[in-house]
């Protein structure tokens, strides 16, 4: 009798640390999949210029706005639930964001990106960006500190993002 107790304690222990490890294990890939958008266009919009922008930017015809247009779309189209989060997306921030830096020669990049989800029904993630930036030709890099909040679909697409960068951009200009 207290031989049938201890295998049935212990199935029913593993049978239970077997379900929380799969919960786990699912949450965080969800989390994942998640962050992987928001991540994804915070990391192309902030980091950089690459030299094919610097040649957009610098170059102001009718064909670098075709150009421009196209350069976004290859870098952040896919990322969002549809043409009117991408379009509000890139006349917000999208390859704009970056002529203050560029007319400035600074260098931008992504050195971490933290999130946190809402307690909302929706899924909304606040998120804090480290960027490092360094003007050409100096050794010295400094770190600064954005932070914002995406919302997302179902298909893990983002429907809005928003990026405090006011503050934080006027570093450029100086």
């Amino acid at each position: 009798m207290k031989k049938q107790m201890y295998v049935f304690f212990g199935t029913a222990l593993l049978a239970m640390l077997l379900l929380v490890g799969c919960t786990e294990k699912t949450g965080t890939q969800t989390k994942d999949t998640n962050t992987q958008a928001i991540e994804a266009v915070l990391k192309k919009n902030l980091t950089g210029p690459d030299d094919e922008l610097i040649r957009i930017v610098n170059n102001i015809s009718e064909d670098s706005i075709e150009a421009q247009i196209k350069y976004e779309e290859n870098l952040y189209k896919e990322y969002f639930a549809d043409d009117a989060a991408f379009q509000e997306f890139v006349s917000y921030y999208g390859t704009t964001l970056l002529i203050g830096p560029i007319k400035n020669n600074y260098k931008l990049k992504v050195k971490n990106i933290e999130f946190e989800k809402t307690e909302s029904k929706e899924i909304i993630y606040n998120f804090k960006v480290e960027l490092e930036y360094k003007k050409e030709g100096s050794d010295k890099s400094e770190i600064g500190i954005l932070d914002g909040q995406a919302n997302l679909n179902e298909e893990h697409k983002i429907e809005i993002i928003r990026i405090r960068v006011k503050e934080f951009w006027s570093t450029f200009d100086k």
